[in-house]
């Protein structure tokens, strides 16, 4: 296991983001459809902005008090909510050429799950998560 590999090495380059004007039936889709845990939000030029947890999300919903089988009452509370309301703004990043060592620090100093990826204007690139450490580790092993 190369700690020193560039994060663009294991980072998910695919990401499913949303927008901070998007209502939170947007982050609903994103949540069950792509089974992902973090959804980073990027304003209309694609510069991060914020980022929503899957757990943060389940709050909003707890807040409702919803069952199961009122689904069309949940979507229509989730469509009057937009997701700057929920989202993180102060979102720490990191550099696609930054090394996976600095990544595991940070994942370890802060006990975050992931990491967006954005290149020197802020732009989402990528992200990268414990889970796909775990993965480099299981790979290498």
């Amino acid at each position: 296991m190369d700690l020193n590999a560039p994060v663009s090495k294991i980072m998910t380059t695919n990401v499913k983001a949303a927008g901070p004007d998007d209502a939170t039936t947007v982050l609903d889709e994103l949540f069950r459809q792509h089974r992902i845990h973090h959804v980073p939000i990027v304003d209309e030029d694609g510069k991060l902005v914020g980022i929503v947890s899957k757990s943060d999300f389940l709050y909003l919903l707890r807040a409702f008090g919803v069952h199961e089988s009122d689904r069309f009452r949940e979507a229509a509370k989730l469509r009057a909510f937009k997701v700057r309301e929920i989202m993180v703004e102060q979102v720490e990043t990191i550099r696609a050429e930054e090394p996976i060592r600095k990544a595991v620090a940070l994942f370890s100093e802060n006990r975050f799950r992931c990491l967006p990826v954005v290149d020197e204007q802020g732009l989402l690139t990528g992200i990268i998560t414990t889970h796909d450490i775990v993965r480099m580790v299981n790979v290498q092993e």
